[in-house]
């Protein structure tokens, strides 16, 4: 095969906006690396909130989460890697945002090893609900409680509303991104990462590790977190529900998650000789 590693975006990408994996996916996926493709899933979220999709398509090997911030071995749920933000500019991240955004914002969340320690609120509940995993009700404000608790996490995540997001993501970027990455998963839902962190630098080291060209490699996606590997890679594919940003990168712009867009990928180009 031509292209014989591919690295998946999830949300927006292999998962529908149903909350689905297609049968088509499972299958092209499974194909794939029968034949010997190495397919990883690099994605946003939590590694517990990722691991049972993961195990899906019977994945074995290394994924990564956290918008890149941190790498995890699924054999043995270690951390290979991780990339976190000093609590102190976190602090001053949330501080930020509360004192310029708060009206146009839910309580943020700090992802943190293998947590969510956040504010409660019903958005919040809601949220992680659908991502399927547990947060940590801190009880006081979110800046105090890194702090006391020595906690240096490997994403802030905010919740903005989406008229806002062009001037919350430019005040951040003016103001910290000197220290940090500052993006966008979906137009409301902004991520901030360490600075050597992005889904690029992931992919980056997958291949290093396993011996891979880059010109052999395909990365899909839909959002502007994606857009770090989509340039890196041999073919940077984006989603037909992808954000403008993210099509403008790319090579190649295949059918949406709800058609089945990673499978054509995979059965129309990644296996072909």
């Amino acid at each position: 095969m031509r292209y014989k590693m591919m690295v998946s975006d999830f949300d927006g990408t292999i998962y529908t906006d149903d909350f689905k994996i297609s049968d088509e996916t499972i299958s092209a996926v499974k194909d794939y690396r029968e034949a010997g493709g190495l397919f990883f899933i690099a994605t946003g979220r939590l590694y517990e909130a990722i691991k049972p999709n993961a195990k899906v398509f019977d994945l074995a090997n290394e994924i990564v989460a956290y918008q890149g911030g941190a790498i995890f071995d699924l054999s043995t749920d270690e951390i290979i890697m991780s990339n976190n933000i000093d609590m102190q500019l976190s602090a001053d991240i949330y501080s930020y945002i509360y004192e310029n955004f708060k009206d146009v914002t839910v309580p943020i969340l700090f992802y943190n090893d293998r947590c969510i320690v956040t504010e409660e609120s019903d958005h919040i509940t809601n949220f992680c609900n659908i991502v399927g995993v547990e947060p940590i009700y801190t009880g006081v404000n979110l800046d105090k409680y890194v702090m006391d608790n020595d906690i240096n996490p490997n994403k802030v995540l905010s919740m903005i509303e989406t008229k806002y997001s062009d001037e919350f993501v430019s005040g951040l970027i003016e103001k910290f991104g000197e220290f940090v990455n500052i993006n966008r998963s979906n137009t409301f839902l902004v991520e901030i990462v360490s600075k050597v962190a992005s889904k690029g630098n992931a992919v980056a080291w997958l291949a290093s590790k396993y011996g891979i060209k880059q010109e052999e490699i395909i990365c899909i996606g839909d959002a502007e977190n994606d857009i770090s590997m989509i340039k890196y890679a041999g073919l940077g594919v984006a989603m037909g529900n992808a954000m403008k940003t993210t099509k403008d990168a790319a090579d190649y712009i295949c059918g949406a998650n709800n058609d089945n867009g990673v499978a054509n990928v995979i059965r129309q180009i990644a296996m072909k000789e």
